[in-house]
């Protein structure tokens, strides 16, 4: 998996469609590649690991695309949600 794959990924446009809370979803989905989940958080969003650490320990392609469809985004090279 490269930084553009996942830039790829996640400017795609065919989302499908997910229930419950997304931010936590995702969270569980980034606690398999990280102990760090929530790295920071402005007044309605959060942000997670960097995209280049989340490189380093193996994300998938399956992952990301799953991300994407739970409305997460790359945010100042981190993965973000709305909360």
């Amino acid at each position: 998996m490269t930084l553009e794959r996942i830039e790829e990924i996640f400017e795609e446009d065919n989302y499908e469609k997910w229930e419950g809370d997304n931010a936590f979803k995702g969270l569980l989905i980034l606690q398999k590649y990280t102990n760090d989940l929530i790295q920071g958080a402005d007044h309605d969003i959060i942000y997670s690991e960097d995209c280049e650490e989340l490189i380093k320990a193996g994300i998938t392609e399956e992952d990301c695309i799953a991300l994407r469809n739970l409305n997460w985004m790359i945010e100042n090279n981190s993965l973000a949600c709305y909360v």
